[in-house]
């Protein structure tokens, strides 16, 4: 490698984006790059033979001086950015700004020679002062936010509990032996599933709120996956006859136990399996199935529908995300709140849907074998 002429280093440092200085022994000022001349707004002819202490504030110019005199003392050859603070200057207009500097000392023929490295961080402090006002405003909106849906929840089930229960009694007054008019049973119905649904919707925000804030809680027991299952199927099977599909377990009872909240994982399944039963067209399967993988037991949900298309699967999982498909009827938090659940649990949640396929969605749970 040919060595640099004194020339062409002095071109490179020339051009470089920082400002780069050197000060002889008494230390003033013997280069000034054109980096230091758009930092400071001097020209470097105004700079050569002024002292360093010029670009500093006033009130530290006084102790400057014996801080390099003592650094040039020392067995420190360099201090690089980064290990030490930020330092002051002062450009020609009087503005002082913040920057960050790094220091070499070596000797010469004519006495010691000290350069300084210096970057104008304004842009950088000014970015970092935005994020954090703005990270303070966004954790005062997030509290803000949850005190709101804790308050509105509250005040919303209430009303919703009383259509529910009304709505539910005028369904039973054909057991007491009363008649009711086609369209009285049809009204109480559709009342029944609205106030059914809004209240899904509460608790899925809700949920939704405490697993953004880690405040979920879990209260895991060892059970069998295969009872799990079983309370899904029986309470989803009507919704499966009514569109004629095929709807079965095939998780064996061999299976080993699992770890799991069972209100929560059959809060999982529901959404899982209901989301496939209603995406499956008439006539179609979903199944429910167990095996083991590995130290893990995987559940998976498997159903003939049209499929996930590509583009949407690295979204599925995000909160109020839904398809293009569906005629938003929910508040999009389903598989947000079912992959907080699992991972919660301690294990994994993903989807698979080739094109044309359907679509499965899989999730581990842990075993004795893994804990």
């Amino acid at each position: 490698m040919l060595p640099l002429s004194d020339t062409l280093l002095a071109a490179i440092l020339s051009i470089s984006a920082d400002a780069i200085i050197c000060v002889d022994g008494e230390q003033r000022i013997t280069f000034f790059n054109e980096g230091a001349s758009r930092i400071f707004g001097y020209d470097a002819d105004e700079m050569l033979g002024q002292p360093l202490a010029v670009l500093l504030p006033m009130r530290y110019r006084g102790a400057h001086g014996a801080h390099i005199e003592a650094f040039g003392k020392s067995k420190t050859v360099a201090r690089r950015m980064g290990e030490r603070s930020l330092i002051s200057g002062v450009r020609k207009n009087g503005d002082e700004f913040p920057a960050e500097a790094a220091i070499a000392h070596m000797p010469s023929e004519n006495g010691p020679v000290f350069s300084v490295v210096l970057r104008d961080v304004t842009e950088q402090r000014r970015a970092q002062e935005t994020n954090e006002r703005l990270l303070v405003e966004m954790e005062k909106a997030v509290k803000q936010r949850d005190e709101m849906l804790g308050l509105v929840s509250h005040d919303l089930r209430n009303p919703v509990n009383a259509v529910k229960m009304l709505a539910a009694a005028i369904l039973r007054l054909p057991d007491e032996g009363l008649t009711l008019r086609p369209e009285v049973t049809e009204h109480a119905t559709v009342m029944l599933q609205a106030a059914t649904q809004m209240d899904a919707l509460i608790q899925d925000l809700l949920d939704s709120t405490r697993l953004e804030a880690g405040r979920l809680r879990l209260a895991p027991r060892w059970m069998r996956a295969s009872d799990l299952v079983t309370s899904v199927v029986d309470t989803l099977t009507p919704a499966a006859r009514a569109k004629r599909i095929s709807f079965e377990s095939r998780v064996p009872d061999t299976l080993p136990e699992v770890y799991a909240d069972s209100d929560r994982i059959v809060q999982v399944l529901s959404n899982l399996a209901g989301n496939a039963l209603k995406f499956t067209p008439d006539g179609g399967s979903v199944s429910i199935e167990g095996t083991v993988d590995g130290k893990m037991v995987m559940i998976s949900v498997r159903d003939t529908g049209p499929g996930i298309a590509a583009d949407d699967l690295p979204f599925v999982f995000d909160r109020f995300w839904q398809s293009k498909r569906t005629n938003r009827s929910g508040a999009g938090l389903g598989l947000a709140i079912a992959r907080g659940v699992v991972l919660g649990h301690g294990g994994r949640i993903w989807i698979e849907s080739p094109p044309g396929s359907g679509a499965t969605i899989k999730f581990t749970l842990p075993t004795r074998d893994s804990a």
